[in-house]
């Protein structure tokens, strides 16, 4: 093999930087976006708030249907091809949506072909794809990474509504789609590789690792463990999935919400770039610190500082309010998401990675799948927003008791 390259001249890097455009886009479309076309994709079908909320459930039943299939893939197969196969699937997606005669077809493509597209391209795909690359550094290239869902959640949506502004949501969606695909695919197809050892390389900062010298920051087998009795497998995916839930919860109705205490809609879109940028604070805060600090602390600190904002917002209604809870939210999506993989990392090893989070993203999304048409349902009955937060902010509280125990050492 080659000698071991250095810093930001190993190959890794534009590894990370193929997989922070590729969680920008997709998660920017399939998350960030969302709640841009609720008001006028209802408005035009005559769709409910909870009927738009089935396109989210939607697209996290086929996520969990997919998912480990996806993850062994991802483990054992060509990750340009499937990162390809994901930018084909998200531009299709927009196109479709855009062709969508009813709230029904809508719910449809977005649940069965977007899902696709951001299990692809979303942090299944791309902290498996790197942690192969990482050892010593691994935290941080999984946090430089993660920047890519805050900044697509910051240029995306604007894209997006200011395209609905000069267009409509129709032809926002196919400008989008020609973009992303432009964007993304010349990247994917020239840059991406499986592995280091695919251009004679070794992961960054572990070659003693590799040639069995010892200590390994990660175990060399490729066994899975069985998952099904393994604690740390079931504390990780409660405290995930809610975070999970709760964040997509936000982030598809906080737009809504705004505008129903009476912000304007481009102010009320503003939350979501608040969200963004929050984000990649929160990313590059943990980029420094991750492979310095117990990682269990930014998943708690990340609970709390999802779970506080909700009970904020039941009592206050103030723009202000809503900027700073959307701070904290984004803040917050700055340290889990990257947290949640490099803990994965570090206690499985990037030999099961793609197969352990394969497994465990399913056990998440359900809870996101059960949460959006609550809050669409809750809304719908209440005509607010107070009770779905403060049954979320419960769920919050249940997954930092059940996270505490949790400790994060590597297994060998």
């Amino acid at each position: 093999m080659q000698r071991q390259e250095e810093g930001f001249m190993f190959y890794g890097w534009r590894i990370v930087a193929v997989a922070m455009l590729a969680l920008g886009l997709s998660n920017g479309v399939s998350s960030y976006s969302f709640g841009l076309l609720v008001l006028p994709i209802g408005t035009e079908f005559g769709a409910s708030r909870m009927e738009m909320m089935w396109a989210l459930t939607a697209s996290s039943l086929v996520s969990v249907l997919i998912s480990p299939t996806v993850g062994s893939l991802m483990d054992k197969s060509s990750a340009r091809r499937l990162f390809a196969i994901g930018a084909l699937f998200l531009g299709g997606a927009l196109v479709l949506i855009s062709l969508s005669r009813n709230v029904w077809e809508f719910v449809l493509v977005f649940g069965c072909v977007l899902s696709v597209a951001s299990t692809l391209l979303g942090p299944l795909g791309t902290n498996t794809l790197v942690a192969r690359w990482f050892s010593k550094n691994r935290g941080r290239a999984m946090g430089v990474a993660a920047m890519g869902t805050s900044l697509g959640g910051l240029l995306v949506p604007l894209l997006m509504q200011n395209l609905i502004d000069a267009f409509g949501w129709r032809m926002a969606c196919l400008w989008l789609a020609g973009i992303a695909l432009l964007i993304l695919l010349p990247p994917i197809l020239l840059l991406v590789r499986n592995r280091p050892a695919d251009l004679g390389l070794l992961p960054d900062g572990a070659p003693e690792a590799l040639h069995g010298s010892g200590a390994a920051a990660a175990p060399a087998s490729a066994e899975l463990p069985n998952l099904l009795t393994d604690g740390p497998f079931w504390r990780i995916s409660l405290a995930v999935g809610i975070l999970m839930a709760a964040f997509t919860a936000v982030l598809a109705n906080l737009v809504p919400y705004a505008v129903g205490h009476g912000v304007a809609p481009k102010q009320a879109a503003f939350l979501v770039s608040a969200i963004s940028v929050a984000g990649v604070s929160g990313k590059l805060l943990f980029s420094i610190f991750a492979d310095r600090v117990n990682l269990k602390f930014a998943i708690l600190g990340a609970l709390l500082m999802v779970g506080l904002p909700l009970l904020v917002l039941i009592e206050f209604h103030d723009f202000w309010v809503m900027v700073l809870a959307a701070v904290s939210v984004g803040l917050a999506s700055g340290a889990f998401l990257p947290a949640w993989g490099a803990i994965l990392a570090r206690i499985y090893g990037p030999l099961v990675f793609g197969r352990v989070m394969g497994r465990m993203q399913p056990v998440a999304i359900i809870m996101v799948m059960l949460t959006m048409p609550m809050v669409g349902y809750l809304f719908d009955l209440t005509g607010s927003y107070s009770t779905a937060f403060l049954v979320i902010a419960g769920a919050v509280a249940v997954a930092v008791v059940g996270f505490l125990p949790l400790q994060v050492k590597d297994r060998t």
